[in-house]
């Protein structure tokens, strides 16, 4: 009984930590609305096209964090919230990711060049290839025609993913297929020599392991002592 009961205040002083750990607090919302700030302003000096948007999603998420100064602790920690919920969503967030997406568009592409193996992998990486490149070259066009509001950055950023997410699953495709038929070759190579190695195996000299004599193929019994081939008591013997 004893070790239930310690076993259950461990569980609850567990939950218990893991609840304070969890709890929000003015210090910790003050470091998250610093972070997404300075994030912001580094997106405004990376996508200058997009600048104007940033600026209105800043200056919106601005004012809830003014609010917030002459409030109590409990009041202040939730409007802190709010103004970081504001400043860091849809287009700001789709930012964070976006050049990490195009890299591995860009890798991707090279990859599917360079790992292509027959003429038809070889053509499909070709395409892929260029329609990657096509979407690489629109994305960033559009990234320096930006936009001039937060609905219209929204939408940019909402049309460039999905732009980046079918060229990535179209070099995906061509790199899964020239893969799998790299691997059926494999696999047919393999089965092919162990055909081949079976067959030899039908056809090659024998040893007997009673006397030492080598015999044909056909031959059942050893031709020196008469020992039948693969003979237990032989074997035993010749050990």
């Amino acid at each position: 009984m004893a070790n239930v009961t310690r076993t259950i205040l461990t569980v609850f002083a567990a939950l218990v930590l893991m609840l304070s750990g969890c709890k929000k607090t003015v210090e910790g919302e003050q470091q998250r609305w610093d972070a997404n700030v300075g994030e912001v302003r580094g997106q405004m000096a990376k996508y200058p096209g997009l600048k104007p948007a940033l600026e209105a999603r800043l200056a919106r998420a601005q004012a809830i964090y003014d609010a917030a100064g002459s409030l109590g602790d409990e009041a202040k920690i939730a409007k802190l919230a709010e103004a970081n919920g504001v400043i860091a969503k849809d287009f700001v967030t789709d930012l964070r990711g976006l050049e990490d997406k195009l890299k591995k568009l860009r890798e991707s592409r090279v990859e599917a060049a360079a790992k292509a193996g027959d003429e038809s992998s070889r053509l499909g990486a070709k395409v892929a290839a260029e329609d990657a490149a096509a979407t690489i070259a629109r994305v960033e066009a559009t990234l320096a025609t930006g936009a001039a509001d937060e609905a219209g950055a929204a939408a940019v950023l909402e049309k460039i993913n999905g732009d980046i997410a079918t060229a990535q699953a179209a070099v995906d495709k061509v790199l899964a297929a020239d893969r799998d038929k790299k691997d059926d070759a494999k696999a047919k190579a393999d089965a092919d020599a162990k055909a081949k190695a079976d067959a030899d195996a039908k056809v090659a000299p024998w040893k007997c392991t009673y006397c030492g004599a080598e015999n044909t193929h056909e031959h059942g019994a050893c031709a020196s002592c008469g020992a039948p081939r693969g003979d237990a008591k032989a074997d035993a013997k010749a050990k």
